[in-house]
């Protein structure tokens, strides 16, 4: 899946930021899925239509929605663990390694928890009457 690449990389820029090399099919695709957003030039939001159109100089950034559609299963399944302490984040897990490269996890002291953006993912797309799975 090419836009899971995109919105992978976007999820390690420290601002989100989409690569500028994704195409524009590419671009439009996740705009309408609601992976991606655009801002003018006074930070605020454009609608999907406004953001295609708009020329400024104002880079491509990831929602909650792309940051979580960059996820695989398994990284889902260690998010929403982690979360609830059922399923501890071991340092040396490359699923750990890559939830910290991406923003969501980060080591304090020895241990591997999630950030407040890690937390705020997990608790908006995993619900409870799912028992924790998202």
């Amino acid at each position: 899946m090419r836009e899971r690449e995109y919105l992978t990389r976007a999820a390690r820029h420290p601002d989100g930021h989409v690569p500028g090399e994704a195409s524009a099919r590419l671009v439009e695709g996740m705009l309408m899925e609601g992976w991606i957003y655009r801002e003018d030039r006074d930070g605020f939001r454009l609608e999907p239509e406004e953001a295609l159109a708009f020329r400024g100089r104002t880079a491509w950034k990831i929602t909650p929605e792309g940051r979580w559609a960059a996820l695989g299963l398994r990284q889902r399944v260690l998010l929403a663990g982690a979360r609830t302490g059922s399923l501890p984040l071991a340092c040396d897990d490359v699923r750990t390694k890559v939830s910290m490269e991406m923003h969501l996890a980060e080591a304090v002291g020895g241990a591997v928890g999630l950030t407040v953006l890690g937390d705020e993912l997990v608790r908006a797309f995993v619900t409870s009457g799912d028992g924790g799975q998202p």
